[in-house]
């Protein structure tokens, strides 16, 4: 190991010494998920800001959205989403890319979480994944680890702000 290179613990096993609750490093609060305050038809605005990470990265949301017109119960909006289709053999993605979710619950919340894709499965919550949430005017910052282990929390930074109040 070089003086330059540290350990870093697999934050899904801390996580699940936790049995999922938020946990504590080098001075930051991780988080698995978030559950961002919204009311049933509020609208949200989400923008991918930037990934730094050999697979693709997306943004996860649960507990009912609707997203591009469409209602369901759990969706990831992927990096790859902002280049059209015929070009996304040549061009990843072209960031900042910002999307609308609206709340379709009554639960109070959405929640978000960042995902891999990885041989064209979804990975989340295991390894080094996880995120740092930090509070902006109107919303929140999401620094993501994708699943390496790892700490540098850039492999995709997104936002979260209010768009709208009781949109319909």
């Amino acid at each position: 190991m070089s003086a330059l290179s540290k350990s870093v613990p697999n934050f899904g096993e801390l996580f699940k010494r936790s049995k999922g609750q938020a946990v504590s490093y080098e001075g930051q609060t991780l988080v698995m998920l978030d559950r961002f305050p919204a009311k049933l038809g509020e609208t949200l605005l989400v923008t991918i800001e930037s990934t730094d990470a050999s697979w693709p990265q997306g943004v996860g949301m649960s507990d009912g959205v609707e997203l591009f017109g469409v209602r369901e119960r759990r969706a990831v909006v992927w990096e790859y989403f902002s280049v059209p289709p015929e070009e996304r053999a040549s061009v990843r993605s072209r960031l900042p890319f910002s999307f609308e979710v609206k709340c379709r619950n009554k639960r109070g919340s959405i929640s978000f979480y960042n995902v891999t894709e990885l041989d064209g499965r979804q990975e989340w919550w295991h390894g080094g994944a996880c995120m740092i949430v930090d509070e902006i005017p109107n919303g929140r910052r999401y620094l993501c680890n994708d699943f390496e282990l790892d700490d540098d929390f850039n492999d995709l930074v997104f936002t979260v702000i209010r768009a709208s109040e009781h949109s319909a």
